[in-house]
């Protein structure tokens, strides 16, 4: 029987609820297997947004990542109350590649979803993100309802 160990764990967390419940099933995966937590959040949209607004990317940027940073807050003092470590990421990009590349550059163990989110992580299609990191990721999915 294969035993797996839990050990990188990275959230998806978009700031929704979903994404919230994701966190603490990542929470309770990385507590009950000894591990850490890369709470990751990614910045979408830009392209659309930055036409209607004439090249303000960079205020777009600034806005969200301010946004991730109030909204992870309450997340990341949980993790520290429970023992568990917890670094957080925010980066601009689309959420399917930004994902997959992290977890195979920190090698992580499995990547936590939350069912449906800001960015609909579940549509279950074959465009949908969470169905494209389900069949790319290079470790286990969980996908939480």
């Amino acid at each position: 029987m294969r035993c797996f160990m839990f050990e990188r764990i990275l959230v998806a967390f978009d700031g929704t609820d979903a994404g919230g419940q994701a966190f603490m099933a990542g929470l309770a995966i990385a507590k009950r297997f000894g591990g850490e937590i890369y709470l990751y959040s990614v910045i979408g949209n830009l392209v659309r947004q930055s036409f209607v607004l004439k090249g303000a990317v960079d205020d777009i940027i600034d806005h969200a990542t301010k946004h991730f940073e109030l909204t992870q807050k309450p997340l990341l003092q949980r993790a520290e109350r429970e023992g568990v470590k917890v670094t957080s990421h925010i980066v601009p990009g689309r959420a399917v590649e930004k994902i997959l590349k992290f977890a195979e550059k920190e090698h992580v163990s499995a990547i936590v979803i939350g069912g449906l989110g800001q960015s609909h992580l579940l549509q279950w299609d074959s465009r949908g993100t969470g169905m494209q990191i389900a069949s790319r990721a290079p470790c286990t999915v969980v996908v939480v309802r």
